[in-house]
């Protein structure tokens, strides 16, 4: 038998990680968990705030081996741009940005030396606008065009690179920006689907994208959102979710 693969999955403590983190795990992967919290599951776990690049190398030198990265974590809020405050700004785009920027660059020698792959999280609002949450869009747009971007430089060296578009996702953070059932009703009946997605939605995409199954896919961006990056109706009112 091959050695197992290897895969860090950050901010994988809840929500779409948690669900990515035990799908690569069910492929019989050694899955590692980069969070600022523990997970509730037996995985191994390493406190890091993506914002800080001391905390991802301590991290990432007591691992010899990475296949796999998936860059999870993330963070929403709604604010028109005029009610949004610097310090908001710095940070949306330190963890959503420069977050991901700085994991992928950090954890890239070992993903170059396995010839593995990559998967961002991004969001279907990088294709399509919210409103209500100008910089959240903007940031996730920026993350589609780094995923194109690293797709092509390193194409050559065997390295893969995708990211997936989630919508609304039934998670924690979810839940809680619903005040009462009938806006997650009203939520629910806006998807084309008609139906808020799963973790485990998100999950089933990543786990194909890291397989074998996707050995001549890279650059893309997925959507896995019931239908909402295919209408521009959507961008027409408010609702608030994390995706």
């Amino acid at each position: 038998m091959g050695r197992k693969k290897v895969a860090i999955v950050t901010g994988g403590s809840s929500g779409m990680g948690l669900a990515i983190a035990k799908r690569l795990s069910q492929m019989d992967m050694d899955v590692i968990v980069f969070d600022i919290q523990a997970p509730p599951e037996g995985f191994q776990y390493y406190q890091v705030d993506i914002r800080k690049d001391d905390q991802i190398l301590n991290a990432l030198s007591q691992i010899p081996q990475v296949d796999i990265l998936i860059n999870n974590a993330g963070i929403y809020f709604e604010k028109y741009l005029e009610d949004t405050s610097n310090d908001e700004l710095d940070q949306m785009v330190d963890v959503n940005i420069k977050g991901t920027y700085r994991m992928t660059r950090n954890a890239l020698p070992k993903i170059m030396e396995a010839k593995g792959n990559i998967v961002i999280i991004a969001s279907c609002l990088g294709l399509v606008p919210e409103l209500t949450s100008p910089l959240y869009c903007t940031t996730k747009a920026g993350l589609i065009m780094l995923t194109k971007c690293l797709a092509q430089q390193y194409a050559d060296v065997g390295v893969r690179v995708n990211c997936v578009l989630p919508g609304p996702i039934d998670t924690p953070l979810l839940q809680r920006s619903f005040p009462d059932k009938e806006s997650e009703k009203l939520c629910a009946a806006r998807i084309p689907m008609k139906r808020i997605g799963r973790p485990e939605d998100i999950a089933h995409m990543v786990a194909f994208l890291v397989s074998d199954e996707a050995s001549y896919i890279t650059g893309g961006a997925f959507p896995v959102d019931g239908g909402v990056s295919s209408t521009s109706m959507y961008s027409k009112g408010r609702i608030s979710s994390e995706y």
